[in-house]
């Protein structure tokens, strides 16, 4: 089927599920936009449409037939135009691939299996969200959970940060950080808060066996009565006059270090 307007219904809903995320809770659905991406997540999420231009199914037509993405079937299939393309891209140049998802993630339940975990507690940045993300899956982490007020994981800012990993890794979301630190220690896994200042060195923290970082946000840190909660305290200290780091860098570091001995190199 080709779409040359705008104004089509398909079109206009996959506007509001980019922009909204109020739509994007209510319909269970979210958006992504590029190849890269979408081939990573299709075979492992339910792809409700896929929306394509002449010539990027010109472009693309091995990924698009075989694989992965050749499980969407034909009534899921979608062409628009070039001009329909823009309006749709949340990017400067787009591929001109697009397609919408149901969402991935999981809630929180009375227990968890005994892993490594990042815990995210009123993170704000999607950027920074779907870069630790990323990073967790990288390093094989058990799963992420996402507590408080944290940006959107569906916002398309924080997907396009993921890299596809949003299928390669658990994402657990649950708004009461209380009960994501009590479900983890009912669970026997320890929290180790991440803190400017004042905690056990990163070097000398021991993260074997099951186990939690927990960081805060990005301008405000984790709460003290978040923190209080916590097993224990890990900073990563720092020379001259520094006196933090990025939150994504900082998870970085922590859940490389965390997963350091369990991970195959």
């Amino acid at each position: 089927m080709l779409i040359t307007s705008k104004d089509n219904p398909k079109i206009k809903q996959y506007r509001k599920l980019a922009e909204s995320r109020k739509a994007r809770a209510e319909l269970g659905l979210f958006v992504a936009e590029g190849m890269r991406g979408i081939v990573d997540i299709a075979g492992e999420a339910d792809i409700t449409a896929l929306f394509c231009t002449e010539s990027a199914l010109e472009k693309y037509a091995g990924l698009l037939d075989t694989g992965r993405l050749a499980l969407v079937p034909a009534e899921r299939r979608f062409t628009v135009t070039e001009e329909v393309a823009d309006k749709m891209s949340d990017t400067g140049s787009t591929q001109g691939v697009f397609a919408v998802v149901k969402k991935l993630d999981l809630p929180l339940g009375d227990a968890l299996p005994s892993g490594k975990y990042l815990v995210l507690d009123e993170l704000q940045d999607p950027g920074n969200l779907g870069t630790m993300i990323r990073t967790a899956a990288a390093v094989g982490l058990s799963g992420v959970i996402l507590s408080g007020n944290c940006a959107d994981l569906y916002n398309p800012k924080t997907v396009r940060s993921c890299m596809g990993s949003l299928t390669k890794v658990d994402v657990f979301i649950e708004k009461d950080v209380c009960r994501v630190l009590a479900v983890l220690a009912e669970s026997g896994i320890k929290t180790l808060a991440a803190v400017v200042r004042g905690g056990q060195s990163v070097s000398q923290t021991d993260f074997s066996g099951g186990c939690a970082v927990v960081i805060g946000n990005e301008g405000r840190g984790l709460a003290e009565e978040t923190a209080s909660l916590c097993s224990g305290r890990v900073t990563i200290k720092m020379r001259g006059s520094t006196e933090s780091l990025n939150a994504a860098i900082a998870g970085t570091i922590l859940v490389w270090e965390m997963s350091g001995r369990d991970r195959e190199l």
